[in-house]
């Protein structure tokens, strides 16, 4: 299967995914409230930060190194036979101490604030969230993106009712079952990787070793950048209260900083070979492409997004959740620098250049924990947003540079810039509807009229080649519809009005 190909496959998973984990969201937040909401949050911050430290760089390994020994007699289960106690001691250490801290909670005093049933949760979370993400590291290496579909697919028909129902009988600790289901599957995968032992010629390179170990130390310290280190600060400073409303926030700009990470699933693999074979000008051609597209996709819904965030939030996680607006917006306008960041990451570590983010991260992580310790006290969740902006935007223009004066791989920013203003009037159009019409029936026209504006911006301002609208839609998978790929074909050239540029 082709780059666009697994991306778009890799796009629908995506939104599955973010739809499932974003209605769970909801039903926390209507259920339990901004309390109850804000300990889901910190619970899943503890596990996915626990199980990313128990990853150990393994799934960074799988995925740009599994098609190596995809070969007969040996599909895929080599390499993470190999590197199987690599990944598998350390989630196992992460649930057991997690459940003796649970243990110690039920026999101590210590269980009248905090309640050991939700550490127990956390301890399965992080488990199953380390499993999962290698065997889905391993299919990605493989090219497996359909299968890969399929699996998640299945755990977010589980997600959902398990929230609903375990929020609803079991409170916190009840809502959180159903975040461990939605990895169930991905964990009952990893037999198929590990089943057959390495060929004699499958081994761990010297590259392979630098590759997980320089992933998972910057991965570490990137942690305190990328995940939700924040409610550390706003825990310390304030209500599991405050935690909600920020996470809900947090949940809002997540539909828009996750995806891109589902997108683009396939583009390791596809830049790693453009590189191994010397093709520079593919790499540039393909990275230009990427940057555009996804900037076409991410800056509208961010401008967007924040413009009627003012109606949309309280609509959605209900009433309580009006406090949360200022901070959701400056979340969400904000979300595509996290987003973006994730197309330089990519090829950086494709380019077998991941020593640079041992570099970049603690510098990052020094000035994010400087940030917050001084934003949070003061500003509060407003604070915590604005403190995020700053630090993804720094991380954002040093992984630009870097690919463009070390790797030759600039960014179009003539293209970005344009965007980014049709971008801007999309929002404002739907900010001066809902000034009118409020309500869901605002909301309605407002998107409605934004996307209008947007459209016609982007013809005027000439933004969008046609031979990128080509080659998507000659690679998209055939499992994709006729009439939708035939209507988002009609679409895209709508707007797309200028000459044509090479195809990568």
């Amino acid at each position: 299967m082709g780059f666009i190909g697994a991306s778009a496959l890799s796009t629908i998973t995506g939104i599955v995914s973010l739809a499932s984990g974003f209605m769970g969201s909801i039903i926390i937040a209507r259920l339990l409230g901004p309390h109850g909401s804000g300990e889901v949050a910190f619970a899943l911050f503890v596990a996915t930060t626990g199980a990313l430290l128990a990853g150990y760089g393994v799934p960074n390994v799988l995925l740009r190194y599994m098609q190596t020994y995809d070969r007969p007699g040996n599909p895929g289960g080599g390499l993470a036979r190999l590197l199987l106690a690599n990944f598998l001691v350390p989630a196992v250490l992460g649930l057991l101490v997690l459940l003796g801290y649970a243990l110690w909670l039920y026999l101590t005093d210590a269980q009248a604030e905090h309640i050991p049933s939700v550490w127990v949760m956390a301890g399965l979370m992080l488990f199953a969230y380390a499993i999962s993400g290698v065997a889905d590291a391993a299919a990605r290496g493989l090219n497996r993106f359909a299968e890969s579909a399929r699996y998640a697919f299945i755990g977010c028909l589980l997600q959902v009712p398990l929230i609903a129902l375990g929020g609803y009988f079991y409170g916190v600790p009840g809502a959180l079952v159903g975040y461990v289901a939605r990895c169930l599957p991905q964990v009952v995968r990893i037999r198929e990787y590990i089943a057959r032992r390495p060929d004699p010629d499958v081994a761990v390179t010297p590259n392979m070793k630098a590759v997980g170990r320089n992933s998972w130390i910057s991965s570490i310290i990137g942690m305190v950048v990328w995940t939700r280190i924040e409610l550390l600060f706003l825990g310390a400073y304030f209500a599991a209260s405050e935690m909600g409303h920020y996470a809900a926030g947090l949940t809002l700009a997540g539909l828009v900083v996750q995806l891109p990470g589902q997108m683009l699933g396939g583009l390791t693999p596809h830049i790693g070979a453009h590189h191994d074979n010397g093709n520079i000008d593919l790499m540039r051609v393909t990275c230009d492409r990427i940057m555009r597209w996804l900037g076409l996709m991410i800056l509208p819904i961010c401008f967007g997004g924040a413009a009627i965030m003012g109606e949309l939030l309280p609509l959605l996680f209900g009433a309580e959740f009006a406090e949360a607006v200022p901070m959701a917006r400056v979340l969400v306008a904000f979300a595509f620098l996290t987003a973006l960041s994730t197309v330089p990451s990519i090829v950086i570590n494709a380019c077998e250049r991941s020593d640079f983010f041992l570099l970049i991260a603690p510098v990052t992580a020094v000035l994010s924990i400087a940030v917050f310790a001084l934003a949070v006290p003061f500003g509060g969740g407003l604070g915590a947003a604005w403190g995020r902006t700053l630090v993804h935007g720094v991380w954002l223009a040093w992984l630009l540079a870097f690919c463009w004066r070390r790797l030759s791989i600039p960014v179009n920013v003539r293209d970005m810039l344009l965007i980014g203003f049709a971008a801007l009037l999309c929002a404002g159009a739907a900010y001066g509807v809902l000034l009118q019409i409020g309500g869901i029936v605002g909301i309605t026209l407002a998107v409605a009229a934004g996307a209008i504006v947007y459209a016609v911006a982007l013809r005027v301002l000439r933004v969008v080649p046609r031979d990128d609208v080509e080659a998507l839609i000659t690679n998209l998978p055939s499992r994709i519809p006729r009439t939708v790929s035939s209507l988002a074909y009609r679409v895209m050239m709508a707007v797309a009005v200028t000459p044509g540029r090479a195809v990568g």
